[in-house]
This record gives structure tokens, sequence and C-alpha cells, in this order.
């Protein structure tokens, strides 16, 4: 059977998107499992420069029996209207799956070009959906995870188990995607190829809804498995970066060392990244020259506020020191720093800000990112400020990193935030020890060119 698997397009949020940093791997994932008895194609609307045009004829050639459909909140409204195009130029049936679907699957199942939601992990919940439609059955009621209609009545199935071991995944199907089509704009080479490692967050972060997928209950690929994908991805695919995407990587400190060891024993050579951000508590000298002596050149630390009582609101469980703590040890093992700032939390003044500021100045992270809080629903913050009145759109397109914030604060309004969000870049960037800084980053002809679309991006959110 025909299986189409697609990423939305970002375009309505951004307008002209460049080409995207990252193939959408959890797709990848859920192709490698249904390939096994399936006909898969991923298309990446953006990635893959799709119009209208190109992709209606996609459909009418390739004629899908199942498509499944990726949607984040900003990405929603053009999942649906993706869903109502394959309808007119298919029989195929569509499921909707990821993280917004996840948080809102009973609105996610309404529209009437919607015939499924997958709820959870997709790998299995994809693989029986496909093999019952194949089958020419229909007792959907059986598939945990999914949220499907009877008589036009959405019915909601129980809730499938978390996937025990992950060593039991393939590795995504990389050859189904068109690596060439994405850059990674902070990358130091090309090909740079991003994996997952580990599921699930054990954190209680109230801005966060990955949680709501992978849960809160922490799991992990074995050091063997994960060193068997590098050393595939190098080999195989001539990546001279990997980009490990885990929202808690460093949470068992043991599965770091072994991972070292065993990218030590197959004298694997590659540059590693973790641009998601580690959390500063779980961080020390010891895990930082193990990450060091895998190949790891560049961490980045989700540091959100420069106040402890932002923090504590936002349930961070960190401590400034912590934060401070983290940063010596990482520039003491000459790793390149990034730091992630979120403004705009619940309680941010104008005052909590410039002591983010100042903070980010304090610790001086090689690259700082100072982004306003985007509150996605189903998460603690969204609903703390939906009770207080203070969410201004329910317009999903608008709920971009990029976009004006959708929310007010009892003291600062959407325009306050980006107002200071061009402050916070501009004093950080603009003093010329860091200009200095940032030019000697660039080493190389290959960093210049792709470091040159994140530089125009920082530079736009000082000015703009």
């Amino acid at each position: 059977m025909r299986i189409l698997l697609i990423n939305p397009s970002q375009r309505e949020l951004y307008g002209s998107v460049a080409s995207p940093d990252y193939p959408p791997v959890g797709l990848g994932y859920i192709a490698a499992v249904l390939e096994k008895d399936h006909e898969v194609k991923i298309i990446d609307i953006d990635a893959d420069k799709y119009t209208k045009e190109s992709f209606t004829r996609l459909l009418t050639e390739f004629q899908p029996k199942l498509v499944g459909i990726t949607a984040t909140t900003p990405t929603f409204k053009n999942a649906v209207k993706l869903s109502r195009v394959i309808k007119q130029h298919t029989d195929a049936y569509v499921a909707l799956g990821g993280i917004h679907p996840n948080v809102a699957h009973a609105e996610s199942i309404k529209p009437e070009s919607v015939d499924f939601v997958i709820v959870g992990e997709g790998e299995l919940t994809m693989t029986e959906l496909a093999n019952l439609i194949a089958n020419n059955k229909n007792d959907y009621t059986k598939i945990d995870g999914l949220v499907f209609k009877h008589n036009s009545r959405p019915m909601f199935n129980k809730q499938r188990e978390l996937i025990k071991n992950l060593d039991t995944l393939p590795n995504p199907a990389r050859h189904l995607f068109r690596q060439n089509n994405y850059t990674d704009p902070d990358a130091t080479a090309q090909p740079t190829i991003p994996i997952i490692t580990s599921r699930g967050c054990p954190g209680n972060c109230t801005y966060c809804c990955t949680k709501q997928i992978f849960s809160t209950r922490f799991r992990y690929r074995s050091a063997k498995n994960v060193a068997e994908e590098i050393e595939y991805l190098v080999k195989g695919y001539g990546a001279k970066e990997i980009h490990i995407w885990d929202d808690m990587a460093t949470l068992v400190k043991k599965r770091i060392f072994d991972l070292r060891d065993e990218l030590k024993q197959r004298d694997i050579k590659v540059k590693i990244a973790f641009p998601n951000g580690l959390r500063v508590d779980y961080f020390n000298e010891e895990i930082g020259l193990a990450l060091k002596e895998m190949g790891t050149y560049s961490i980045a630390f989700g540091v959100e506020s420069g106040n402890q009582k932002i923090l504590d609101k936002a349930r961070k469980e960190i401590t400034l020191d912590q934060v401070r703590e983290a940063f010596r040890i990482a520039k003491k093992l000459k790793l390149e720093t990034w730091g992630f700032f979120m403004l705009g939390l619940i309680g941010e003044t104008e005052s909590t800000v410039h002591d983010t500021i100042e903070f980010a100045k304090e610790l001086d992270p090689d690259v700082v990112k100072f982004h306003i809080l985007v509150p996605y629903p189903g998460t603690p913050v969204y609903n703390e400020l939906l009770s207080k009145g203070f969410i201004l759109s329910k317009d999903y397109s608008k709920y971009g990193i990029h976009t004006k914030p959708v929310h007010r604060l009892e003291n600062l309004t959407p325009e306050d935030m980006l107002r200071l969000q061009k402050q916070a870049y501009r004093e950080f960037y603009l003093r010329p020890r860091i200009i200095i800084k940032q030019l000697l980053r660039i080493n190389s002809f290959t960093r210049l060119k792709l470091n040159m679309r994140a530089g125009v991006s920082i530079f736009r959110s000082m000015i703009s």
C-alpha cells in the first residue's frame, strides 16, 4: 500500500522561508517501520519547495491510500489545508500527528478532511492503522493511541503504552529525505545530520509541550545503538557533523561515558553538537570532559531567565549559581557555549528582563538567543494566561517563535516584549569585544557561508 508522510509549510508564518535546518526525523522513524510492508514517501513542503501545483501533481501520480501529516501548533492550519487538497485529489485516509494534535486531539479530529489523529508515539499506531487499511478492515477500536470518527462522532481509544526499548526501532528512513535541501546555519560543516538518542523529560517546566507525546518518563537508546547510527551516518552519508537533539541528553551520565567509549572503539571522528539545550543541573566537569572526548565542540544551555523568581515560577528547578557553574565548566573545557533565554514568562517585568540581559552578559556565551515565550495550548503557562484573559489570539498560525507575541502580562504588552527583545540583542552583541569574538568564530569559508543566515537573523532581531 502507498503511504505519504508530510511535513507542512511554515510560509504563512514567516513569508518566504529559507531552507529548513533539519529534516523531520520523527517522520523518518515512522517511515522506517512502515516501509517494511508498504511503499512510503516523505515530503517536506518547504525543503522540497513544493507548490500547490507540484503537490497536486504528486498526489495524482502517487495516489496514496494513507497520508500522515505532522503538525506543530503554528503549522496546524496548513496541515488541515493540506488534508482538504488530499481529499480533493485522492481517496486516501488522512491522519494528523505531532505536538498539536496531541495536546488538542478533540479539536484536531473535527475537520471533515481529517480521518484520524495519532496520540502519543506514532510508530506502532501508524503501523497498525496502515495494516488495517491495507487489509480493507475498519475495526479501529483495537488500535491504541488512535482517535477516529464513527458516524461523524469522535471516538477516543485508550492511550498507547510508551515504547519501552528504543533500540527496537529502526534508524530513520533518511534515504527518503533530500538531505541536500537542509542547511543548518549554526553548523561548522556539511553534511550536518540530526539524531535523537532518547525520549521523555522528567522536568516540570510550565512552557514545555513535548511531554504530551513522550511523557515525563526518560527512555534512552543504548550507547552501542547510538554509536552504530553515528558510524553509519559518517560512512554512509559522509556526515561531518552530528547534532544530538535530545530533550534531556545528560540525565543518565553513564550513557554519556559509554557512548564516548563506543565511538572511541570504532575510531569515529566527527564533530558533535548539542543544540537543543542541556540542563545545567545535569552537567558537571566529568560529563563535560566525556562530551569533549567524544568529539563535542558546542553545547547549548536552556537558561531562560536571569531572575530566580521567574525561574521558580516557570518550574525550571535550577538556580542561577548552577547556571554560572555550568558555563564556567564549559568554558574551562573550551567548548563553544550557547545560552537560550526566554522573555515574557509569567511574572516578567522590565526589571526582570534587565536582570536577564545582565545575566547573559555575565555568563558571556559565544552565542545567545533571546526568544519570547510562545504559550502553546496544553501547557500550564497557556492555561494560566488563558484564565487571566492574557491570551490575545487563538489563531494558531501566529504561534511561531518569530511572530508577534500572542499574550500579554500584567506589566508588559506584546510591543514591550518585542522592544525588550531588540534591546537584549543590541546590548549583548553590539559591544566591541563581542563583535570581534563573533568574527573570530568564523574560521573557514564553510562556516562563513553557513553562519551568514544566522547572523542576518540576529541582526534583523536588533533592528526590525
